[in-house]
């Protein structure tokens, strides 16, 4: 690399870094843990960890083992609760560690298109500032979630995996194994880097490295294997009128399948595939008539395409992992937001290189053309949407209002006798903020993934967490809850006691 080159890349590199803090401490609010339950709980454990209580939840009674989350982000939270212990003091300074993670994420974004888009560091410079500058990735990094930290280590194994798998790759057995255990590691961040797994492994067995293959999955379980055996001798230490909030994923899906059987499977698969239309919305064109939804999703699925073929030859697993991640998202019975921002970055690198292809030499003119027109629209639709929602800060509005319904539940809760057990769906807010055990009302369920529960279901899901918790109080302040409530009411279960000048309503529980 000449002098020049290599001044030109620590430049771009500072300034990918710099505009990306910048962009953290605006994306950083004052809103406060737990408006989500996600982020919540992640703090919980966090401190259940820096108190040497161990990876459980200390809000639930008897403090059950913790096998919803994969530990890795709590165990960093942890690390950041050590120094500063003192709840809520410590808020801010916990929310620190994603402004600090964002400009790690743009480098890591910056790197991947370098590598497997083959872009120029300018090129890749402006990917990752586009892909954190993203709404979406600044309202999840202004939470107290994940996100952040897997998309700067699914780059980094991603990398890692690229490299290995190429026929000129690295084929010591150390390799095999440190790709393994990367990958494993990965998955103890957030569950869904394990699709990371048979992606390497489909092209390994496809070039009949059979020997590789087996190394990576046994690096892979030394993360992987402690996780599984944890989870399943702790799969029912929580009631299951709970468990979509609080168990393991693997026996509330199986639930969920054995229950609904293919029909089941199918409408969520039919769900998540109208939920994937989110994408849209970065355009500005998620409430677009249909034949310009259409046209636009042809359009964006067509250049990222030919920009994944073309980044075939030197990122194989890049390319093939959106096979069983893409699975993944239509199988799980949960909308895919959550799950397609993280890969929002690896998309974005296709769509330029799709562009760049396509709307070059590369093409016969008409397509040429055609691709330009089409790359202006989305680029203009892109920047006006996003001008507009960076200057109106509009993905605040439903953090503010779960935030003035959490205080009001946890400030009612505190003012309750101490001598009893409270159950709200404001659950984590009342035991950070009120200092109260708290136990949910309503947990997800896989089948409210595709159609609304009924009065009767939602009433017989409180009924259990009555029958399993005894809580002396019933705080309530979602719409859902109440209604399960007030069917409880008429049937004597429950009694309303009185109501917050914030609708948080407060009842007690009829023994």
């Amino acid at each position: 690399m000449s002098g020049a080159a290599d001044a030109l890349q620590r430049r771009t590199a500072l300034a990918t870094a710099a505009i990306a803090v910048l962009l953290g401490f605006f994306a950083m609010n004052d809103v406060p843990i737990g408006i989500f339950q996600d982020d919540g709980h992640y703090a919980i454990l966090a401190r259940a960890i820096a108190s040497g209580d161990g990876y459980r939840y200390t809000n639930l009674p008897g403090a059950p083992a913790a096998t919803h989350f994969p530990p890795g982000y709590p165990l960093l939270l942890a690390l950041l609760w050590r120094v500063a212990p003192q709840f809520p003091a410590n808020v801010a300074f916990l929310k620190l560690i994603n402004v600090a993670l964002l400009p790690l994420a743009a480098l890591a974004v910056r790197a991947l298109a370098r590598r497997v888009g083959g872009l120029s560091v300018i090129v890749s410079s402006v990917v990752a500032v586009i892909s954190v500058a993203t709404v979406p990735v600044l309202f999840l990094n202004g939470l107290l979630f994940s996100e952040t930290a897997f998309v700067i280590a699914l780059c980094g194994v991603l990398l890692m995996a690229d490299r290995f798998v190429a026929p000129s790759g690295e084929l010591l057995w150390r390799a095999a194994l440190l790709l393994g255990l990367a990958i494993g590691a990965l998955s103890l961040l957030r569950t869904v880097g394990v699709t990371l797994l048979p992606a390497a492994m489909a092209i390994l067995l496809w070039r009949r490295r059979w020997r590789d293959a087996a190394l990576v999955v046994a690096g892979a379980l030394v993360f992987l294997l402690p996780w599984q055996l944890w989870t399943s001798a702790h799969a029912r230490d929580v009631p299951s009128a709970v468990a979509g909030a609080y168990g393991a994923y693997g026996p509330w899906i199986a639930d969920a399948w054995r229950a609904g059987g293919v029909d089941f499977v199918v409408a969520a698969a039919a769900e998540n595939l109208r939920g994937m239309r989110l994408v849209l919305m970065l355009f500005g064109l998620y409430e677009a008539p249909g034949l310009v939804q259409g046209l636009a999703g042809v359009a964006l699925l067509a250049l990222a395409g030919a920009g994944a073929a073309r980044c075939w030859p030197r990122a194989n697993v890049s390319v093939f992992v959106f096979v069983p991640y893409g699975l993944l998202l239509l199988l799980w019975p949960f909308p895919p937001d959550r799950f397609l921002w993280p890969l929002w970055p690896l998309a974005l690198v296709f769509l330029f290189v799709g562009v760049s292809h396509l709307g070059a030499s590369a093409a016969r003119p008409p397509v040429r053309h055609a691709v330009r027109v089409a790359a202006v629209l989305l680029a203009t639709g892109f920047v006006t949407w996003h001008a507009r929602s960076w200057r109106d800060r509009s993905w605040e509005s439903g953090e503010r209002a779960n935030a003035r319904m959490g205080i009001a539940a946890a400030s009612v809760a505190a003012a309750l006798p101490a001598d009893g057990l409270v159950a709200s769906d404001q659950d984590a807010m009342v035991h950070l903020y009120a200092g109260r055990l708290a136990v949910p009302l309503l947990a997800l369920t896989a089948e409210q993934h595709v159609r609304r529960r009924t009065d009767d279901e939602v009433a017989a899901q409180l009924a259990g967490v009555l029958d399993a918790y005894h809580p002396r109080w019933v705080v309530v302040g979602e719409r859902e809850s109440l209604r399960a409530a007030v069917q409880l009411a008429r049937r004597g279960r429950l009694k309303l006691r009185g109501a917050d000048p914030s609708n948080v309503l407060v009842y007690d529980v009829v023994r």
